[in-house]
């Protein structure tokens, strides 16, 4: 409360400063003005201020000073005000004097121009490259001094107002300022604020902060911003202590719903458009920004529910979590932050997933882990780190307890059938739009059957019951294999190769002589075996109606 009291004081010394200066100019003339103007700023808290007077004459009934106020350094001002201020300033123009009833008014002539150089607030650089105006507020006047105290009022304006270390753009800036004995107000309107950098980190917002002191109090803080075509609309309160300089502000943002044919996720951020398409669900969250002599944090916590959609060939459905952000500008997210994913396909759909991850200020996704059900077992990935815009790198996949059932059922060809469970690894790559397996091993962890038996086999396996390809029909309708090895290789989505190793026999086939078979899988099964068979360990009757298919195990 003392310190409220003696800025009042100084405002009052600096309205001093003003009326003086028009009876100085009018009866000791413009030096003098000059040297009692300049130290009434000095002593409200500009002690590098010099006020130069060009011209002094009347306006009617008033008094006009042409004026040049140069504020020299602003770092003790902000100072004695509670706000961590760097830089210079100066504001020019012509200043009315009058005397009414109710003491002495004062208002520019239009509006005075401002220029600021240097300029840094709680430790961010700020830039008025089109200067700002102070003008006469709806009120009609800047100050008013009598016996019920100090009141002060003005609109500054700034076509545009730039953060240059946050490389962000506020434009259509205006603020109307109003203080008396009771409380100072400020509101605080920006048309349009948005990043420079391309792609944008979000898209342009509407900006409305109020800002509220009672004497002796803290400064409550309100905003409102909207934006993204409608999509957005965020409310948000907070705190700042003069007497400290530090402050708080959160800001929570409605859920926003993202819907085919509606506003996209473009509307909101076109980097994240430029990285995932289609999208659709549910975002929400909040924002939280702390601000000290030392400089601006912030941080987020961003709600997804049911999100959808395409990263390159991946596609992602039924997302959801909350991802905590240490920064927003730039973006960063910390390690660890864990979603929820109902669906990835790459290709090969992976289901009821769990993914734990982080994002850096140097634009990598670092996923520490990931795990997936895939064919009634379980895929979990080593640590990868790639740039989401471009991604290039290798990842494995360790795959556990899959059952060949269902991997075969993804097949999708008619009569085939398989028992048992698989482990081993897929070696993954990517690069850019295309994910690959290369060298990937899948073997059984026990014995099982493998079973081609279809209504009407394709043409190519057509044959005669002792021929080669009738022969080897007769094998694969109840084969019991010892152990099977499955080789991949190809593009996830694509043309994938799958070669089957497998060692057994059918008990109806040859009483169950053992049997070793080499398939190679590539597409739909009607192509599978008319690429290479290998078999061996078979009665010599067998094999030599069978040589055309393969050679024998010697």
């Amino acid at each position: 409360m003392r310190q409220t009291g003696k800025w009042r004081k100084r405002l009052r010394w600096s309205a001093l400063g003003v009326v003086t200066l028009g009876a100085a100019g009018v009866l000791f003339a413009r030096p003098l003005a000059e040297a009692i103007a300049t130290a009434a700023l000095r002593d409200s808290g500009f002690p590098e201020a010099r006020v130069s007077i060009a011209g002094i004459g009347l306006d009617g009934a008033r008094l006009r000073l042409d004026s040049l106020v140069a504020f020299g350094a602003l770092g003790p001002a902000g100072e004695r005000y509670g706000l961590a201020l760097a830089g210079r300033g100066t504001l020019s123009g012509p200043l009315l004097i009058g005397l009414t009833p109710e003491g002495v008014v004062a208002s520019p002539l239009g509006c005075l121009e401002g220029s600021v150089e240097g300029l840094e607030v709680a430790g961010e650089a700020v830039a008025a490259p089109q200067g700002l105006r102070v003008c006469t507020p709806a009120a009609g006047e800047v100050l008013r001094w009598g016996s019920a105290g100090l009141r002060l009022a003005a609109r500054i304006e700034s076509p545009r107002i730039e953060l240059t270390g946050r490389r962000i753009l506020a434009e259509g800036v205006e603020a109307d300022l109003a203080q008396d004995a009771a409380a100072q107000a400020a509101d605080l309107r920006v048309a349009s604020l948005r990043p420079t950098g391309k792609p944008a980190d979000f898209a342009p917002l509407a900006l409305a902060v109020r800002a509220e002191q009672p004497a002796g109090q803290a400064i409550a803080l309100t905003a409102t911003v909207t934006g993204a075509d409608g999509v957005l609309s965020a409310g948000g309160e907070g705190r700042h202590d003069p007497a400290s300089g530090e402050g708080r502000f959160v800001l929570t943002a409605k859920p926003i719903r993202l819907k085919p044919g509606g506003p996209g996720l473009g509307a909101l951020s076109p980097r994240l458009a430029a990285l995932v398409d289609e999208a659709a669900g549910t975002i929400g969250g909040s924002a939280t920004f702390a601000w000290t002599g030392k400089g601006l944090r912030s941080g987020a916590q961003v709600k997804l529910a049911g999100v959808t959609g395409r990263v390159g060939p991946v596609t992602v459905a039924a997302a959801s979590g909350t991802i905590a952000l240490t920064s927003l500008l730039p973006p960063e997210v910390p390690a660890g932050q864990i979603l929820k994913i109902g669906l990835l396909d790459v290709g090969v759909p992976l289901t009821d997933g769990t993914v734990r991850f982080g994002y850096g200020r140097d634009g990598r996704l670092s996923i520490e882990e990931a795990q997936w059900h895939w064919a009634g077992g379980l895929l979990r990935s080593d640590p990868v780190a790639f740039r989401p815009e471009a991604p290039k790198g290798a990842v494995t996949l360790h795959a556990e307890g899959v059952d060949l059932a269902r991997l075969f059922a993804m097949i999708d060809v008619d009569g085939l059938e398989a028992s048992g469970r698989l482990g081993g690894s897929l070696p993954v790559t990517l690069a850019g739009d295309v994910v690959r397996v290369d060298g990937g091993i899948l073997e059984s962890a026990g014995p099982g059957t493998l079973r081609y038996d279809p209504e009407k086999p394709p043409s190519a396996l057509q044959g005669d019951p002792g021929s080669p390809t009738g022969m080897l029909l007769g094998a694969l309708t109840d084969f019991r294999y010892e152990s099977l090895r499955l080789t991949v290789d190809g593009q996830a989505g694509g043309e994938l190769s799958v070669g089957v190793a497998v060692r057994g026999a059918n008990p109806a086939f040859y009483d169950g002589y053992p049997v070793a078979l080499n398939l190679k899988l590539s597409g739909a099964l009607d192509r599978i075996l008319r690429q290479s068979l290998d078999a061996a360990r078979i009665p010599d009757a067998v094999r030599e109606g069978m040589t055309d298919f393969g050679r024998k195990d010697r």
